[in-house]
């Protein structure tokens, strides 16, 4: 029907007040309470009951209601009729205010509770026009309809394509144009965001192993994204920190005797070398805290680090690149170092004669490049020496456990897994290092030099299992009886090691702790007034928590890159051996990758025995991997 404006607007079978007072409101009256739609039950002295689209009813006051239509109402909410020409509406309005029931009845043609409705909708829309059914409806300006119409255009469009990126989420066929998108879903996985829109509307869980399954899926990443440094927020850049010259020091010459930089194939930071003279032991270690004094800007940075970070991707350092190419034993023809002269008794016990700061001539070898020297000196000298202080140590208590150890390697998108073997050459500078800490350690003890000493508790031996034959099981029960190590400036025993009392001094280029001892270590030579221990406890409080941070992200790191590496080799078989029984819940051990797994099958099988295994299923997110127990 089209419907002409009629002079003076006068309608005669519908009183409309427009107004909320208790008046207004009677059995049957339609209403809107909150956005939705109500019928008035019944109206008492001061309060009106209503029934609220849905079906549920409530008691409330008049101004808690806005009056819409007299009623009768047979629905909630009523019937929405068709949209109207609105561009006709609007010419027929001509840009007055119409009273709200005359514009009802203007779009739709009669004064129903549906088309009070139907209008009161069009209103709330706001596209075509303003106001309220209080104060009446007005058109709104041409350009502000079209900016309406353009923006819900471009909303519509919008909408449309979000659907259709989740559908190609869902179908995992996302385009190039898509990967924009998926940076919030990256950051869920790497820990940097808590929640994601993107993962909402997927009803995919915002946590990292579910965000970071979900990018594997559809292809963003692959297997070689390794997300726990982002995720434990470590930088992976090394300090930025020039150290400047060397100081003008004096250092005793040392380059006539023979020292060996023993060290693994590819390690590019050789801080230690071991020589021999007139039945002593020298270990020379490199010296940074010539540059890296107490409080400088590489100092904190330093303490800031803790250590350096060993990832199987590469490595993040604790001090500038810049010390290492200074000071890394036999990177140069001759180099800087604090060297350590340690007597080893016919007993064992090692003690510190001299302590330098020294110039060394050292040669580097791998640790299967050291096996040709292990007949010529100093090694063959070294030998009896240091085999008495581990025999030491070992009637002391000391713990030797030999568990599979593993060095992990990526590049060119492969992931080598490599076997580290305890080999005679091997034991040999553990030790000699192990006899530089214990002498040096006692003699600040002695002394009353404050230093990080190293310190370990005994292990419960009643974690240790009964019955079984020494081998991985038992040196796997052995290893989670020990406590962990603690550093502090209180000097005490180091049990696991059997040393009655140890500090690690030979890794300043690796360890915060190695390197604030060596400051120390330089005062005392020089003369100077020590570092005061409640310097050192500061400084080692930060560093220590630093350094664990660091320790933690490296395990995080091999246990993933073994995942991708059995996810590299789904038929993927070798042998595991059986480390621990808890009720039904086993552990078993490969030794090949030094990894652990947990599996319910194996109940006739006896602790430390040898099984065959299959890979099931490897899922790198999850950080999880299924053997079947063959």
């Amino acid at each position: 029907m089209r419907l002409e404006k009629l002079p003076g607007g006068v309608y005669t079978t519908l009183s409309f007040t427009g107004e909320n007072s208790m008046a207004s409101f009677h059995s049957g009256v339609l209403a809107l309470y909150h956005g939705k739609t109500a019928t008035v039950s019944a109206v008492t002295k001061d309060k009106i009951e209503i029934r609220i689209e849905g079906g549920s009813t409530k008691s409330v006051r008049p101004k808690d209601l806005e009056y819409l239509h007299p009623g009768p109402v047979s629905a909630l909410p009523p019937k929405t009729l068709p949209e109207p020409n609105l561009e006709e509406l609007l010419e027929l309005i001509e840009g007055e205010t119409l009273p709200f029931p005359e514009f009802a009845e203007l779009a739709y043609g009669n004064r129903s509770a549906d088309a009070f409705y139907s209008a009161w909708l069009l209103l709330e829309d706001g596209t075509y026009f303003t106001g309220s059914v209080e104060s009446g409806v007005t058109p709104r300006p041409r350009a502000e309809i079209d900016a309406a119409l353009a923006a819900a255009r471009e909303k519509e469009e919008k909408q449309l394509r979000r659907a259709e990126l989740l559908e190609r989420i869902r179908s995992g066929s996302l385009l190039p144009d898509d990967l924009p998108a998926m940076r919030e879903i990256e950051q869920v996985a790497f820990g940097e965001a808590a929640s994601s829109r993107l993962l909402k509307e997927l009803d995919v869980e915002a946590a990292p192993q579910k965000a970071h399954g979900l990018l594997l899926r559809l292809g963003v990443w692959d297997h070689f994204v390794n997300p726990h440094p982002r995720r434990a927020g470590i930088d992976l850049g090394n300090p930025d920190i020039p150290l400047g010259p060397l100081p003008d020091e004096e250092r005793v010459d040392l380059t006539h005797l023979a020292a060996l930089a023993i060290d693994d194939e590819g390690s590019n930071d050789p801080d230690d070398a071991i020589g021999y003279e007139d039945g002593l032991l020298w270990v020379h270690v490199a010296d940074p805290a010539a540059l890296v004094t107490p409080g400088s800007a590489a100092d904190d940075e330093a303490m800031n680090r803790g250590e350096n970070l060993y990832l199987p991707e590469g490595i993040s350092h604790m001090l500038p690149p810049e010390a290492t190419a200074v000071f890394g034993l036999g990177l140069q023809p001759v180099s800087p170092a604090l060297s350590f002269a340690v007597r080893i008794s016919d007993s064992g016990e090692a003690t510190l004669e001299k302590m330098v700061l020294s110039r060394i001539r050292a040669e580097r070898l791998t640790y299967e490049g050291a096996a040709a020297h292990w007949d010529k000196t100093p090694l063959c000298e070294l030998r009896p020496m240091l085999e008495r202080f581990k025999e030491k140590r070992r009637a002391d208590g000391a713990l030797f456990i030999d568990l599979p150890e593993v060095k992990i390697r990526v590049e060119n998108n492969e992931v080598a897994i490599t076997p580290i073997g305890i080999t005679p050459e091997r034991e040999l500078v553990a030790n000699a290092m192990l006899a530089a800490g214990s002498a040096v350690a006692r003699y600040a003890d002695e002394h009353g030099i404050p230093l990080p000493f190293a310190t370990q508790v005994p292990p419960d031996a009643a974690e240790l299992p009964a019955g079984v034959e020494p081998g991985p099981a038992t040196m796997f029960a052995l290893r989670r009886s020990c406590p962990p190590s603690v550093v502090a400036t209180v000097s005490g025993p180091h049990s696991g090691l059997g040393l009655a009392c140890y500090a690690r001094v030979t890794s300043p280029l690796r360890r915060y702790g190695d390197l604030l001892a060596h400051q120390q270590l330089r005062r005392v030579i020089k003369g100077e007034d020590p570092l005061t221990m409640e310097y050192l406890d500061a400084r080692l409080a930060v560093s220590e928590r630093e350094a664990l941070a660091r320790r933690r992200l490296e395990r995080q790191s091999n246990e993933f890159w073994t995942q991708v590496f059995l996810a590299l080799h789904p038929d993927y078989r070798t042998e595991a051996i059986l480390v621990l029984r808890q009720d039904d819940r086993l552990t078993y051990l490969i030794p090949e990758l030094a990894y652990e797994f947990k599996n319910r099958f194996g109940g006739k099988i006896a602790l430390g025995e040898h099984v065959p295994i299959q890979l099931a299923r490897s899922d790198v997110a999850e950080g999880i991997a299924n053997f079947r127990v063959l």
